[in-house]
């Protein structure tokens, strides 16, 4: 009986960690860009961290995205910026 609560509490642990891993999604009209510090804020007030290869020029204000995206340490990191469809 222990060794099948110990199983089952490490199965749901994993469980819960997998789970927080998934990455999020956001879609939103572009309200500002900060080339610089590399985000990107949405009409929402929510702002991302661009990833180090994207091209902050490829989207302006005003544009549809969607960003896919994970927290990390406080902070939005997107991982893909896409267009909304």
């Amino acid at each position: 009986m222990r060794k099948l609560m110990v199983a089952l509490s490490a199965g749901a642990m994993l469980a819960a960690s997998t789970i927080a891993a998934l990455a999020a999604e956001a879609t939103g009209a572009v309200a500002s860009i900060d080339p610089a510090a590399g985000t990107v804020t949405l009409d929402s007030g929510e702002t991302f961290v661009l990833p180090e290869a994207f091209d902050a020029a490829s989207i302006a204000v005003g544009d549809q995205v969607k960003i896919t995206y994970e927290e990390d340490g406080g902070q939005m990191k997107a991982s893909e910026v896409a267009p909304a469809s």
